[in-house]
């Protein structure tokens, strides 16, 4: 019998990234649901439909890079092999009057949407590799926030 793969959503609490657990959940993936807000998570999941059992729920704070070192020691701790990251979530603030920052002292959205993934990414490679599947994915999605010709994209 093949192990069920395993998968991370960042930000699987709304749009993209829930809609994204909801079908690989419905696919046999066991999904891990990295949010922010896990009362949000528990709520929206029951509220799709996500099977029972099918996914986890393990807190995660991109803007915060202590946060991510922190997820990836708690979904170690879980023994789940990781088949694939799909790196979704993301912060949209195009009407701030002043820059936010991160406890780390980035601005909010380059530490959130950025380094905050690339940090993960690096901590996870390892596991994605030693994974025995052949089917390995990183996924980065992207955002209007990248466009220039978009209003949140046009960063002074």
């Amino acid at each position: 019998m093949e192990q069920q793969k395993t998968v991370i959503v960042t930000g699987a609490s709304s749009g993209v990234g829930l809609n994204a657990a909801k079908a690989l959940a419905d696919r046999g993936w066991h999904v891990v649901m990295a949010c922010r807000n896990i009362d949000k998570t528990k709520q929206v999941a029951q509220e799709i439909g996500m099977p029972n059992g099918s996914y986890s729920i393990i807190h995660l704070d991109l803007g915060s890079l202590a946060s991510v070192r922190q997820f990836v020691s708690d979904f170690r701790a879980t023994g789940r092999s990781l088949e694939s990251l799909v790196c979704n979530a993301a912060v949209y603030y195009p009407l701030l009057k002043e820059p936010m920052y991160s406890e780390d002292g980035y601005e909010i959205s380059v530490a959130t949407n950025h380094l905050g993934h690339f940090l993960l990414c690096n901590l996870l490679l390892d596991d994605i590799k030693a994974s025995p599947a052949t089917d390995k994915r990183l996924i980065i999605l992207g955002t209007v926030t990248a466009n220039p010709k978009e209003l949140g994209g046009k960063i002074p």
